[in-house]
């Protein structure tokens, strides 16, 4: 038996023995019954000291050590419900991602990045929770990222939760006034290329993926898919509105490769509209972000120059991305995108985006 001044035990299926403690507790006791977990949690922490740069005194390395502990803690107690709302969903996070986590330290780096977020989120005022995230984070993105190109069936259900995690915690993160989320100056967001990219190599290991410990997640995953092709009689507000915006596009654009990559763009987001007016139950952030790995990607460099068409179909991603408004980490994104939205188009397509504006209201200046 291993003691900490903190309180900590593994998680199990039936959640037993698992105490939460405020981060504003004076001190901490950690009890755990296994060594390999523990010493693999040592190690993670060793990682974020050399990424750090420093030497820091061993007083700083037992705090840290610590800190770990808790957001490891915080992540199977808190974070973990926070994820998706559907209570299968919420066991894989809470107790098959933590397992995972201790096979591939990308992972486990990964959702100590992200409980830090987390708990910066519930205590505004430790500052010291964002840049430990933010350690995490650039860890799991150098290790995960190296081993990205070479998925395999033995490591496809530890990158395919990495590239959730990342795009969790891009959403999580302090935001900047110019961020665009998808796109930046230079092009496509480098952690949407990287969600794209691993969810199309992992057509390859599919199989692997819906039999491992995360198959559940997967298989809802694909009946979304299947879904967004059904056919419907009667369309939703949101899908006649894209109709509406897909004969205005057509009046205005006489390039027929433009016209036709916007065609697309809007039919991936019409589907995403229509699967979710068809059952909403935790599905908003689903349907929002399936919109975002099916968009083509021509349609994304459209969106990094600005093009004023471009920018009235993602005001109706917005709509989608509210849906998410209500979770801590995709709370204020919807408001700050479509206030930019529209500061960047002219009068005339501000009065194409009148619906978005109506379930998304822009911040006054």
């Amino acid at each position: 038996m291993i003691f900490y001044r903190a309180k900590l035990t593994f998680p199990t299926e039936k959640h037993e023995n698992v105490r939460y403690h405020s981060p504003q507790s004076e001190y901490l006791t950690i009890s755990t019954k296994a060594p390999e977990e523990d010493s693999f949690l040592l190690e993670i922490t060793n990682n974020a000291i050399a990424e750090a740069g420093s030497k820091p005194s061993p007083e700083s390395i037992n705090r840290l050590i610590l800190l770990d502990r808790e957001l490891f803690n915080n992540f199977c107690t808190k974070t973990c419900y926070t994820l998706q709302s559907d209570p299968v969903h919420q066991s894989i996070w809470r107790i098959n991602v933590p397992k995972l986590a201790f096979s591939f330290d990308f992972v486990m780096h990964g959702i100590l990045a992200l409980s830090a977020l987390h708990l910066a989120y519930l205590y505004p005022k430790k500052d010291f929770y964002v840049s430990r995230a933010q350690i995490h984070h650039q860890i799991s993105l150098h290790r995960g990222g190296k081993l990205l190109p070479h998925m395999t069936q033995e490591n496809c259900s530890g990158l395919c939760i990495f590239s959730i995690l990342v795009a969790i915690y891009t959403l999580a993160s302090p935001r900047k006034p110019e961020d665009f989320l998808l796109v930046g100056e230079t092009g496509i967001a480098p952690w949407l290329l990287m969600f794209r990219g691993t969810h199309a190599i992992m057509e390859s290991s599919f199989a692997a993926l819906i039999s491992g410990s995360l198959g559940p997640m997967y298989q809802d995953g694909f009946r979304r898919v299947q879904l967004r092709e059904l056919p419907t009689n009667k369309p939703s507000t949101g899908e006649e509105q894209l109709n509406v915006l897909r004969h205005l596009i057509a009046e205005t654009i006489p390039d027929r490769t433009t016209f036709d990559i916007y065609v697309k763009a809007i039919e991936e987001l019409r589907k995403s509209f229509m699967a979710f007016n068809l059952y909403k139950y935790n599905h908003g952030a689903t349907d929002a972000i399936m919109w975002v790995h099916r968009v083509p990607e021509k349609y994304l460099l459209l969106l990094r120059d600005r093009e004023q068409e471009s920018l009235c179909i993602f005001a109706f991603f917005c709509v989608l991305l509210d849906q998410m408004n209500s979770i801590w980490w995709g709370e204020g994104w919807s408001t700050h995108l479509m206030t930019q939205i529209h500061l960047l188009l002219n009068e005339e397509h501000r009065q194409w985006i009148w619906w978005p504006v109506r379930q998304v209201p822009i911040l006054s200046n």
